[in-house]
This record gives C-alpha cells, structure tokens and sequence, in this order.
C-alpha cells in the first residue's frame, strides 16, 4: 500500500528521455502481431539504430502496455509499479534468511521506496532494471529455498529470462560465490564450485546477447581509462545518494576526470579503500550488502558509457546498501529507524515525481542543477518551443550551442525554431548542419518534414527514404511517408462519412496550412463525389503548395472540365506555367 501511495502521483507522468525512440515513435510495439520478431531482431527495442540493443523482454511488456492504452503513460506507471512491488515482494523472501523478518521488511520496503528510484521508476524505458533485478532475485529465492531447483539447475531460469531484459547478468556469479562464502560457510573451493554453472551460463548469455545487438548499436563512450579513473568518484556520489538523495538530477553534467591525480579522483579511491576495509571487518550481511553494492555498479565502471554518472543505474546496486544498512541498525532501535526513515522517504519520493510530471518540469531542474549541461539546455528550449515560445526557445538553444557547439540533435531544433519565426535561409543552414555532423534518421527526417512545409516534398522524400532505411522502426518516418503517397493518391488515406465533412476538413487544413491533410480530405471528398469541380480546385492547391506541380495542373484542368468558367481554376494553372 505504501509503495502503491508514493508513486500514485506519477501515474500521469509523461514520457522522457529515452522513451522518446524506445516508446513513442517505435513502430514495433504498436501491435503484438510483432511479439516473435522482439526475439530475433534487436532493431524492435528503438527507432534509433545505434540505441538497439538487444532486450526482448522490455519490448513485450511495452507493447502490452501500448495495447492498453496507445501512447497514454497512465498503463505504463501502473506496470512500473506493478513491478516494483513484486521486486519489494522477492527481496523480503530473499532477505530474511539473512537479517531476519522484520529487519527484512524494513529493508525491502526502504528500497522500493527509496527516493533514487524515482530515477528508474520515472523512465519507462528503464524497466529493463526492474525485470533483469526480478529474474536475478527470482534465481536467488530458488537458490535458497527449493533443493530441487538448486541440484538440478532450475534456480538459474529466472536469471536467463531477465537477461532478456539487460545484460550485465554475470554479476550474479560473484554475488553467489559471496552468499556461498558467507552465509552457508562454504570453503572458497566449494564457493567457487557452487558459482562456477551461473558463470558459466552468464558469459554465455552475455556472448549470446552481444551478437544480439544491432550491427548499428554503440555504447557512446569516449576514453576508456579517463571513465575508468572517474568511476571511483562517481561510487562515492551514488554512497552519499543512499543516505542523503538530494540534487537528484535527470541529466547530470559530470565530466570525466583528465588526471588520475585530480583531487576528486583521489576522494574517490580513499572511498573505495574504506569500502574494502569496512566490508572485510563487518558482519555477513553488512559484508555482503556492501560488496553487492560494489559488484553491481562495476559493468557500468568498466565498460565506457555515453554518460559518466546517470542515476538509474544505482536500482540494483542499492540492493546491498538497503541490506547492509538494516543489518545495521540494532534491534531495539528499528521501528523508530523505519518510521522516521520510510517517511522521509515517502515524502522525499512523492516530491520527486512532480519533478518528473512533465518535460517542461523536468528539464528546468535539470538547468537549475546542472547549468553548464547543453543537452538540458536544449530540452529545456523544446519545452519552451512546445508552448509556442519561439524567442525564447531559440534563446536557449543558442546558449545551448555555446556549450555544445557540434551536437547534431540541437542543430536540428535550431532548424525547427528558425523554421517557425519565419526564417528559411537560418533553418535550411541549421538542417544541412545536422546532416553534415550526422547523417542519421532524425537529420533525414525533420529536414524532410520541413522540406514539405516549404513546397519542397519532391526533395523531401528522398530524406525521408533515407530515414526509414536507416530505421525501420521509425513511426514517424512512416507515417510521413504515408502521408505524402496519400497525398499524391499512392494509397488510399482516411475515410470521412459523407462529402460534406470530408471536405470541410479539407477546407480547414487549407487554412492551417497543413497542405498534406488537406490533400489526403479532399481525396475524400472526390471519394464521395469524383464531379465536384471544387474538391479537385482545393486538391490542384494542396498539391501546388506541396511542390508537384504537374499533379497539381491535373486537378485544375479537371476543375475546368467540369466548370469551364473557373477563373481560380485557370489562374492557377496559367501560374504553373
């Protein structure tokens, strides 16, 4: 019931970040007939082909939420915190054995409702922490409870199934070998036996799911040694999160360290020694809960990542933390610790979901916290532009560029805003930059869209083309191209009932400007009557402003056929001339 209050105000919540290639304009989770095509092709995962990587599991469970509910984030939340509560469910079965019932509740319940989570449990598209986080614990509950499972290797299933969810399963492995070591008082041979089958099976998972990945995916990290030298301060910001989650932040503007020397460095290893020597000192689930905190974060440590900091990924690794610090608080002392602890937390949680409510929300704190990031920068102008603030939106992103001057993503929404003020020869510079810096499916696809708004759709399909052969899982490329082959009656569009209807929608999305809806009604409107010399007038003018001029001369001359008087109808015509 607690963990279903603290996050009901985040049912509403919108879409953000990742979710943007992962959910919203990702074809594939937009019917179920694709559900075997998850399990062969990792292109499924993202519209974007250098973010697919290989994870089944997430895409099932968003399509299911996409058939509840479309692009309504409601179904979303609710199987987010559907999942949590059966994480909080498996870490009080797993936590007992070790730290006792109510200790065990204590901790588990901290966990789910820890203020940090709200990172994870905010992003949609991170579920892939909760379900590899239920299948590494659902194998950890077999492990302990059922013989059977564990002589014959059944305990290692729940582990295999939430790989399809994330990768870095071989951690499990370790944590084992530790359980073993500590809690069952196994000899460091027998240890090492009992956790050789979950290591063997996690390399061989992980092989198997990194030829997964699309050719196309890529990690985005930079230096590997100076991410590396860095990771030890970060441990050290993630530590203080646990007991103190203030200056949360969606996007953080951390950079990687230039010196092994630098003085954050230095903090960072003296907090890995004192890590070390506390956990060597401590009692077995202080012990354990401290080194589960250091083994979860370590494929993040040493693998090189877009970004060198990101707090979502402290879902697991604070596991142990909740572990150790429940084992750590006396007996006597416990329902006053949990009370005054699960409240702060309730509270701190609830807040942190207004953060989260929508972009515009979400990215003003960002900028407040971290004012030197360009990316927020940039989102934050999105927000602003969204509202149809256009000064100050192209304000942001020109501050933005001073921070970020070669981003490809910022130089097309230099090219939106210039755009919409009106000016072609700023946007058109901005669009071409994009493609200059990288030629990707965004580039391709939002100059195309602006190509059309300029009569230019001949020039626009070949981006658009481009686009869709980069990614085919790209929605709105689709449905770009849809429109336009509606447009120039390749394909039958949307049915209106009668006439009348139909070609008053023409009618208004003249006088919106949008020449492809205003086409694809007034093919309609011919639909329901082919000698309507005022549809095939209205058509002849979309088709003009969208730049095919010959289809456009058709239309006119029919108009003329049937009312030969036309004086619009022969104007027009003379001017395509």
């Amino acid at each position: 019931m607690l963990i279903a209050a603290v996050y009901a105000n985040s049912l509403d919540n919108s879409f953000h970040f990742d979710d943007s290639h992962v959910i919203q304009s990702n074809i594939y989770i937009r019917g179920l007939e694709h559900v075997p095509r998850y399990f062969t092709d990792a292109h499924t995962f993202s519209s974007l082909p250098q973010n697919a990587t290989y994870r089944p599991l997430v895409t099932l469970s968003l399509a299911l939420d996409y058939a509840r509910g479309q692009l309504n984030p409601r179904p979303f939340h609710v199987t987010q915190i559907a999942l949590m509560i059966v994480t909080g469910a498996l870490l009080v079965v797993f936590f007992i054995p070790l730290i006792g019932r109510w200790p065990a509740l204590f901790a588990a319940t901290l966990f789910c409702i820890h203020t940090a989570n709200t990172e994870t449990m905010n992003l949609i598209s991170a579920r892939s922490e909760l379900l590899s986080t239920i299948g590494l614990l659902g194998s950890f509950v077999l492990y302990q409870r059922s013989p059977f499972a564990r002589r014959t290797f059944l305990y290692l299933v729940p582990l295999a199934i939430g790989a399809l969810a994330k990768a870095p399963l071989v951690v499990f492995a370790p944590l084992l070998f530790l359980y073993a070591l500590l809690f069952e008082k196994l000899t460091p041979r027998r240890a090492l036996r009992t956790a050789l089958p979950p290591l063997i099976l996690g390399i061989a998972l992980l092989i198997f799911l990194s030829r997964m990945n699309a050719p196309e995916w890529t990690s985005g990290g930079g230096s590997g040694w100076r991410y590396v030298i860095t990771q030890p301060f970060i441990w050290l910001h993630y530590f203080r999160l646990f007991f103190l989650p203030i200056g949360l932040t969606a996007d953080t503007d951390m950079p990687v360290f230039a010196h092994w020397y630098d003085t954050r460095a230095i903090a960072g290893y003296a907090f890995l020694a004192l890590l070390v020597w506390w956990a060597r000192r401590a009692r077995a689930p202080v012990a354990f809960g401290l080194a589960w905190f250091a083994i979860a974060l370590l494929p993040t440590s040493i693998f090189p990542l877009a970004e060198v900091a990101n707090e979502h990924r402290i879902f697991f690794a604070y596991i142990g933390l909740v572990l150790a610090f429940a084992a750590l608080v006396p007996a006597r002392w416990l329902e006053s610790v949990a009370v005054v602890v699960l409240v702060a937390h309730a509270f701190g949680t609830h807040e942190r979901n207004q953060v989260w409510k929508s972009e515009d929300t979400l990215w003003a704190d960002v900028v407040a916290k971290s004012p030197g990031n360009g990316r927020a920068w940039m989102n934050y102008g999105l927000t602003r532009m969204a509202k149809g603030d256009y000064a100050a939106a192209k304000s942001d992103f020109e501050h933005a560029a001073t921070l970020t001057p070669n981003y490809s993503t910022l130089e097309i929404n230099r090219g939106i805003v210039e755009g919409e003020l009106g000016d072609a020869i700023a946007a058109e510079r901005h669009f071409r930059r994009a493609l200059q810096l990288q030629p990707d499916t965004h580039s391709n696809f939002f100059f195309a869209r602006w190509l059309v708004k300029q009569g230019r759709t001949l020039e626009a399909m070949a981006h658009v083309r481009e686009a869709m052969r980069q990614s085919p899982a790209y929605a709105d490329a689709h449905d770009l191209s849809s429109r336009i082959d509606v447009a120039v009656g390749a394909r039958r569009g949307r049915s209106w009932p009668d006439y009348a209807s139909a070609f008053q929608a023409g009618l208004s999305a003249i006088g919106a400007k949008d020449f492809l809806a205003a086409a694809e009604a007034n093919r309609d409107a011919l639909r329901h009557d082919p000698r309507s010399a005022d549809a095939h007038l209205n058509l002849g003018w979309s088709l003009a402003q969208l730049g095919f001029r010959d289809l456009a001369a058709r239309e006119y001359q029919q108009t003329l056929s049937l009312r030969p008087a036309d004086e619009r109808a022969a104007a027009n015509l003379r001017l395509l001339k």
